[in-house]
């Protein structure tokens, strides 16, 4: 009995301690029956022509089994929260340690995106303070979204989970008062058609568009720029206002039937909305941005913000990250900085 013991503690030594990852008949998609040992503890590339099976073995087998293991040891509640990519078609992985897979396709970041949602970290920490996170006392039980900014549970009331709040001013979407709204004086509606669709319409709501802008009473102003209402009217392309007037006097066929957007509303509404950078960016140029006044850029609920794990709350750890990443990004520009002054004073 003892031998069997030996022979046993000895076996499971060598199969934790070899330093390897030891895959055996790896059959995901393309692969045929592959066996193959990989170090761990290193930088390892799996090089090959398209469709050889790099993806295969590194996410379809690796890291599917590394994601199985780790869902067998979590609750069903919590399997929910993570993406899960099933099980590899593979008769035996050894020495697999946990992992996290950084997807190879190109993400589409947004201004919601970090390390964390990348790469699905994330779910864990808000994981750890949903179920083992200290709670203000009769403070309800709150779920993991509500520890996620990018969640209607989690995300601040002000800000909307941004952690900044945008707002536009006359000065801001007006930059040239003495230009007409024919002139384009609200320059931050958009170019082409459209601004000229936004513009015809005002007229035929009976707005003066060649008079210069400092000139319109305040009240005009006011509404053009800041109102959410969105009204419709009969437009005659390119009429001045008592071309429109005589033209709806006479009751003439229209252009076409239009809905006016107010500037603020349209700035507002694209920069949210816009799968387009170029656009975003042009939005962008008339917008005051600042820290929200309610969340002071945590992005979180006042109520996540109360939950505390080890004493630290979630506050804490998102400027720990924030903090490290710009060390990080300004060693990399310090180093870029010194690489150019090597490299002329080599030349």
């Amino acid at each position: 009995m003892s031998k069997i013991s030996n022979h046993r503690s000895q076996q499971v030594a060598d199969e934790v301690f070899t330093g390897f990852v030891h895959v055996r008949g790896a059959r995901e998609h393309n692969l045929k029956n592959v066996n193959v040992d990989i170090p761990r503890d290193a930088l390892v590339v799996f090089t090959g022509i398209s469709g050889s099976g790099k993806s295969s073995l590194a996410f379809g087998t690796l890291y599917a089994e590394a994601q199985r293991r780790y869902f067998e040891s979590i609750a069903p509640y919590a399997r929910r929260l993570i993406d899960q990519m099933g099980v590899p078609e593979v008769d035996a992985i050894d020495g697999l340690p946990p992992a996290v897979a950084l997807q190879q396709h190109r993400g589409s970041p947004t201004s919601r995106s970090s390390v964390g949602s990348v790469t699905t970290l994330s779910n864990s920490i808000r994981l750890l303070y949903s179920r083992a996170g200290t709670y203000p006392p009769k403070q309800p039980h709150l779920h993991a979204e509500a520890f996620s900014p990018n969640t209607p549970a989690g995300a601040c009331p002000k800000c909307y989970g941004l952690g900044r709040v945008y707002e536009v001013t006359e000065c801001s979407m007006v930059p040239d008062d003495s230009l007409t709204i024919r002139e384009r004086a609200v320059a931050a509606w958009p170019p082409a058609w459209h601004g000229q669709n936004l513009r015809d319409i005002l007229v035929s709501l009976g707005f003066d568009i060649d008079r210069p802008w400092r000139e319109l009473p305040k009240k005009d102003r006011d509404w053009i720029l800041f109102t959410d209402e969105q009204p419709t009217a009969l437009v005659y392309a390119g009429f001045t206002l008592a071309e429109t007037r005589r033209a709806l006097k006479r009751k003439e066929e229209p252009s076409y039937q239009g809905t006016f957007t107010g500037a603020r509303r349209y700035v507002l509404h694209t920069f949210a909305n816009t799968q387009s950078a170029l656009i975003k960016k042009r939005v962008s140029r008339y917008l005051l941005s600042g820290l929200c006044p309610l969340c002071r850029g945590t992005r979180l609920r006042r109520e996540s913000l109360s939950v505390t794990f080890a004493g630290v709350d979630r506050r804490t750890v998102q400027h720990a990250a924030e903090a490290r990443r710009r060390r990080v990004a300004t060693h990399c520009r310090g180093n870029g900085s010194r690489d150019r002054e090597d490299g002329a004073r080599a030349s």
